[in-house]
C-alpha cells in the first residue's frame, strides 16, 4: 500500500508540474487583444490625388501605399552573402512609396509617384529615389500643396510610356 500511495504522490506532483508549465508558457506568450488597431490607410489629401491620377491617366493603374520591398530586392543573393543581403534588404524594407503607377496591360512599373509635404527630408528622399532609380524605376516627385492638374500628370507620365498614352 504503502508502495502505491508514492506512485500516486508522484504521479500527482507531474501533472501538477505539466500543468502549472502549460500556464506558465501560455502566460509568455504575447496577447493579441487590445494590441492592434486599424490605421487610415490613405489620407484625405492622398485620397484626393489618387483621384487626380486615375481621371489623367485611365490607361495606367495606380497602387497606393506600395511597400519598397515589393519593388526592390537586393543586388546581392542570400545565399551567395548573407550579411550584404541583409544589410542592403534594410536600407528599403520598411519604407513605403506613395504611388505605383502600371501598365494595365502588361504589369509593368511605369514610374513610383511621391507626393511630398513638410514631413519629407531631401536628404533622405534622395537616397529613397537612387535606390528606386538603380533599379531602373522612373520616379516623380510632386508637391503637396501644388498637386498638379490632370494635364500635367498626363504630360509628365507621356514621357514614360508614349506610345500607350493618347494626346
Amino acid at each position: 500500500m504503502r508502495l502505491g500511495l508514492i506512485w500516486v504522490v508522484l504521479l500527482v506532483i507531474v501533472l501538477a508540474a505539466v500543468v502549472l508549465g502549460l500556464v506558465a508558457k501560455a502566460k509568455s506568450r504575447p496577447s493579441t487583444s487590445g494590441q492592434f488597431k486599424a490605421k487610415v490607410f490613405m489620407t484625405p489629401n492622398e485620397l484626393e490625388f489618387l483621384g487626380r491620377l486615375e481621371a489623367a491617366v485611365p490607361e495606367l493603374r495606380f497602387h497606393c501605399q506600395v511597400s519598397m520591398g515589393a519593388l526592390l530586392d537586393p543586388a546581392t543573393a542570400r545565399r551567395e552573402n548573407a550579411g550584404a543581403h541583409k544589410s542592403a534588404r534594410n536600407m528599403f524594407g520598411q519604407k513605403i512609396v506613395d504611388f505605383v503607377a502600371q501598365r494595365r496591360s502588361t504589369g509593368e512599373v511605369v514610374a513610383v509617384i511621391e507626393l511630398d509635404d513638410r514631413t519629407h527630408h531631401s536628404e533622405k528622399d534622395e537616397r529613397r529615389d537612387a535606390m528606386l532609380r538603380q533599379a531602373s524605376y522612373n520616379v516623380i516627385r510632386w508637391q503637396s500643396k501644388e498637386k498638379p492638374e490632370g494635364r500635367a500628370i498626363r504630360e509628365a507620365l507621356q514621357v514614360f510610356v508614349p506610345e500607350k498614352l493618347a494626346p
